[in-house]
């Protein structure tokens, strides 16, 4: 506590200092035409100006990585607003845009270089298998929002797309060490020319953390140890063909405290449980562009993983294909338009308390998109879009979109956007059979739960409205402001049926059966601000703050108690306040303060924290760096103590030192 304290008193007096001297230097025009011409790819499916891009984008810059001390994706996501980032334990997240925040957050798209993330079984992807070297991310661009128009399917509230280096941009020796309080890792990589076929980087990484502590002060037993290996290769085998290929392997071993059921119940005792993941992808790019100017790309990937987590080994293998078309036509159609295929089989044998029917199953998904951005008038933009997507035993879904922007002004941009998206319910939600509660109610008496999948689940669906303004204020000074209204019809619901009363050999069981089913709906609103300000030349402060409230009513025939938890999880109001400080020409200091109310189901308090970076630039190959995490307060539970059987840990006061050079 003293010296959070301490560094916070000393971070104020640097503040005072800066504050003022920052007239007495202003940013150059090279940095404000930076800003205005940085390139996102997330919401059309090709390059276009963030500053006339209408939607609420969010870009996460490689400098913006380097400089927050992060280690992990989850915490690299903070820094976005409209993003709620929780930490259920050490190996665990829940990542969520604008509100319904869970371990399995099944309302966000996670793309790693155009490749899905994103688990059938479950929902959401495995943030523990995503832990990839954050030194060759580019760029990680965060739609808040529908992207379903594009991106099809489940991206509902956002998508979340990591785009990395190209192997180009990472030539020669790149080594580093860290280690700490509570983790530490290693990386060795090395990339160079292949004569007359491009270039190739091939990386190499260990990754360790400790056991965090539960509430209650027990160690939470969820330490976990990584390996994963992998290369990038580039080529320009002409002008007018480019062929990216990319593939890792990695291999995790990892622990959790967790329940036997969903539900706890008095006599179910946690217990540690060791389980494993590995896994690996590949993917290739080929991009040609014709003679007019238009051009087409063709990808394709193929992914697998094996996990025993909840003690099943489940297995998902991945293939996917997808072309696109990007062309002109007339001076006013700019047109984007694709197909895509994808195939995958998962399989789920029983584990705890858990079977999934059947075990073993394929799936293929037939998809096309088509988007035409409309030149108006020289300062207005209509784009017009829609994705058609058809799944084994599934009804076609259409996911329309129509989209505004005016720039009255080269510094200023208004937009407008009206989506439909949908979310494909999981195989956990249509073929699970699995007991969920065990309860003593006397003598001879015991309560015992049971929840079926429903075959007949529908998807749910989202009406999204959003309107956004960017301003370019001044050469020092962005300001970035979206405002949203979503209306979201078929909310999966947990359903009680009539209950039975069973006799067996030694007591009496009375057992309530439950079924998912769609009896709800919700309206959410909200909205996000950005803040972007050089103060000089040498310090950059990036407040933003967001709101969300999240408003679900249930159907009058539901028994349904999950959801309105569920729409309760995120804090209805949050804010950050980021600092890049270069004290000299080496040495930087960098804080990020995040402030969030407390949940409205109760479950994560009011909190704050904050982060420190103090980092040291030895000559022109090697860097130094000091990390300080959770600085404020006492150690809290930031998402709960419970999360699909996985008890929750406290996030705690960490500190580590980083060492990397090149070669």
């Amino acid at each position: 506590m003293l010296l959070a304290r301490a560094l916070s008193r000393s971070l104020l007096l640097v503040v005072a200092a800066a504050a003022s001297a920052w007239s007495q230097t202003g940013l150059s025009d090279a940095s404000l035409e930076q800003l205005l011409q940085v390139q996102v790819t997330s919401v059309s499916k090709k390059e276009q100006k963030l500053a006339r891009t209408a939607a609420a984008v969010f870009v996460i810059s490689q400098e913006d990585i380097r400089r927050s001390g992060a280690t992990t994706l989850p915490d690299v996501l903070r820094m976005a607003p409209g993003v709620n980032v929780a930490q259920i334990n050490a190996n665990t997240w829940a990542v969520s845009i604008r509100g319904f925040n869970s371990r399995y957050s099944n309302k966000v798209l996670v793309l790693l270089d155009g490749r899905s993330a994103y688990t059938p079984d479950w929902g959401g992807p495995y943030w523990d298998q995503l832990a990839m070297p954050l030194d060759d991310i580019d760029r990680i661009e965060v739609i808040r929002g529908p992207g379903a128009s594009v991106w099809g399917a489940n991206a509902v509230n956002g998508v979340i797309n990591i785009i990395t280096k190209s192997s180009q941009a990472t030539q020669g020796g790149y080594g580093s060490v860290r280690g700490g309080s509570h983790s530490g890792s290693a990386r060795l990589q090395y990339g160079d020319a292949i004569p007359g076929a491009g270039t190739y980087r091939a990386y190499a990484q260990y990754f360790r953390s400790g056991d965090s502590i539960q509430g209650n002060g027990l160690s939470g037993d969820d330490g976990w140890w990584r390996l994963h290996g992998g290369f990038r290769w580039d080529w320009d085998f002409s002008t007018a063909d480019t062929l990216m290929t990319e593939g890792d392997l990695f291999s995790n071993r990892e622990s959790q405290t967790r329940y036997q059921f969903f539900t706890p119940s008095p006599t179910d005792v946690p217990f540690a449980q060791r389980f494993d993941a590995a896994g690996g992808s590949l993917l290739s790019r080929w991009n040609h562009t014709f003679a007019g100017g238009s051009d087409t790309t063709f990808q394709a990937y193929f992914d697998t993983y094996r996990r025993t987590d909840l003690g099943q080994p489940e297995a998902l293998r991945t293939f996917d294909l997808d072309f696109q078309h990007h062309l002109r036509a007339g001076s006013r159609h700019d047109i984007v338009w694709g197909l895509g295929f994808r195939a995958f089989q998962s399989a789920i044998p029983a584990g705890y308390q858990i079977a999934i029917h059947p075990p073993v199953q394929a799936d293929r998904l037939f998809s096309a998109f088509f988007q035409d951005e409309i030149h108006l008038a020289d300062n207005l933009w209509l784009t017009v879009g829609a994705k058609v997507e058809h799944q084994t035993d599934a009804n076609p879904g259409l996911e329309p979109s129509l989209r505004l922007a005016w720039t009255p002004t080269p510094r200023q941009t208004l937009w407008a956007a009206a989506s439909q998206a949908i979310r494909q319910p999981t195989r956990a939600e249509t073929s699970v059979d699995g007991q969920t509660a065990s309860t003593p109610a006397g003598p001879g008496l015991v309560v015992n739960a049971y929840i079926e999948g429903n075959p007949h689940l529908v998807p749910e669906r989202l009406r999204d409205y959003e309107a956004g303004y960017r301003l370019q204020w001044t050469n020092s000074l962005s300001f970035d402001v979206a405002a949203f209204a979503g209306f979201y019809h078929h909310l999966a619901t947990v359903e009680p049926l009539p209950p039975l009363l069973v006799q067996t050999s030694s007591q009496l069981q009375m057992v309530i059966p439950l079924m998912y089913d769609n009896h709800a709906r919700a309206f959410s609103h909200g909205g996000e601000l950005a803040l972007n300000w050089n103060a000089t030349a040498w310090w950059r402060l990036s407040p933003s703050y967001a709101l969300v409230d999240v408003n679900p009513q249930l159907d009058r025939d539901s028994g349904d108690t999950t959801l309105m938890q569920l729409a309760g999880s995120v804090p209805e109001s949050g804010a950050q306040l980021r600092s890049f400080l270069n004290l000299t020409r080496h040495v930087e200091w960098d804080q990020t303060f995040y402030w969030s109310t407390k949940a409205e189901s109760g479950v994560v308090p009011r909190h704050a924290r904050l982060d420190m970076r103090i980092g040291w630039r030895a000559g022109e190959h090697t860097d130094f760096s000091l990390v300080g995490q959770n600085l404020v307060g006492p150690r809290f539970l930031e998402f709960g103590a419970n999360a699909y059987q996985i008890v929750g840990t406290a996030l705690e006061r960490s500190f580590f030192g980083k060492v990397t050079w090149h070669f």
